[in-house]
């Protein structure tokens, strides 16, 4: 089926690995039915990716966005009720490039302050690394064993949410997530050590494409520890892909199973006043308690952003394939977010 994106295929889930998604390769229309010119079309295309992880009295996390404007990151560690920050955007002489493949590249942003680099490879797994004066982290995951799973002997590939949506009359989005997925590494704020050994719970998000120019979403994530050993992912959003088709589910040791919608009910003055995540579809009913938060807001000409990502608690239930999952403070992460770019 032909789309006014120049998307050759169907709209919904993505069982392979998706490849190279290159703005070049998907010629534009305008919402009146024209075609975009070339400089046009590559002013629309936008990416970001998110790296996090959660454990116990710990929170790592990273995010590298791109658009024609340039590049720019931000990256935290939350340890042991300390919170660390570095913040980094690209200048002329600086490293950056976007990886076009989500499971096979580099996206780098290095600069004299500090770098941030996110790596893929389909053997080895995906990377964070980051370094500053004030802030390091190293942290590894591999999609490649499901989770807990595994370790009873009957693991097998983590089931990727892949998933392309239609965004606005003429664009589309293409989403990738994992959640709950096992880390690895270490990070360090001020020279003092923690391990991601131990108990840390991975996710990543690679969106791309011709993304909304004006957004706001709300988002929750999960990466839990269940009582009985099982690991819980969750992701569930409001305002980022409904078009037809959800990117809302979870993973219950790396298997992936369906959630409906998903209502956010928060304090805007307070993002860090406890939230209320509930499915209107009777399969979820989540409270969030904040440990603490990443906040940016600013507005230019070129650019306007009003950004709450937290960390903490969850508790209450999701039906995982008609079983009902009790959470009792499963760590994870909830966002609100307004963006013109």
């Amino acid at each position: 089926m032909s789309h006014p994106s120049g998307w050759n295929r169907p709209f919904g889930r993505v069982d392979e690995p998706i490849g190279a998604l290159r703005a070049a390769d998907f010629p534009l229309r305008s919402p009146m039915g024209g075609w975009l010119t070339d400089a046009e079309r590559d002013d629309a295309f936008r990416s970001f990716q998110f790296i996090g992880a959660v454990g116990p009295e710990m929170a790592v996390g990273c995010a590298i966005t791109s658009t024609t404007g340039g590049i720019s990151a931000f990256a935290y560690l939350w340890v042991d009720g300390e919170f660390t920050e570095l913040r980094l955007g690209s200048r002329a002489d600086d490293v950056a490039v976007f990886a076009e493949d989500p499971d096979d590249g580099t996206t780098e942003l290095s600069t004299s302050r500090g770098s941030v680099v996110m790596a893929a490879d389909p053997t080895a797994g995906k990377r964070l690394t980051v370094e500053s004066p004030a802030l390091t982290i190293d942290l590894g995951f591999d999609e490649g064993e499901s989770s807990s799973a595994a370790d009873h002997g009957d693991g097998g590939a983590f089931e990727t949410l892949r998933l392309c949506t239609p965004t606005g009359p003429t664009g589309w989005a293409y989403v990738q997530k994992v959640a709950a997925v096992p880390a690895t590494g270490s990070a360090s704020a001020g020279g003092v050590p923690v391990s991601l050994d131990d108990g840390a719970l991975a996710h990543h998000d690679y969106t791309t494409g011709f993304l909304r120019p004006e957004t706001w979403w709300h988002w929750a994530c999960v990466a839990g520890t269940l009582p009985d050993g099982r690991r819980l992912g969750l992701n569930l959003s409001c305002g980022t892909n409904e078009s037809g088709v959800r990117e809302n589910g979870g993973w219950l040791d790396g298997r992936w199973f369906d959630l409906g919608g998903a209502v956010f009910d928060f304090d805007p003055d307070d993002t860090e006043a406890p939230w209320h995540v509930v499915g209107p579809d009777g399969d979820h009913d989540l409270r969030f308690t904040s440990d603490h938060g990443y906040h940016a807001t600013g507005e230019s000409p070129s650019l306007a952003t009003n950004f709450h990502q937290l960390f903490g608690r969850f508790d209450g239930w999701v039906v995982a394939d008609g079983e009902r999952v009790e959470l009792d403070g499963a760590p994870g992460f909830a966002e609100s977010q307004y963006l013109r770019w």
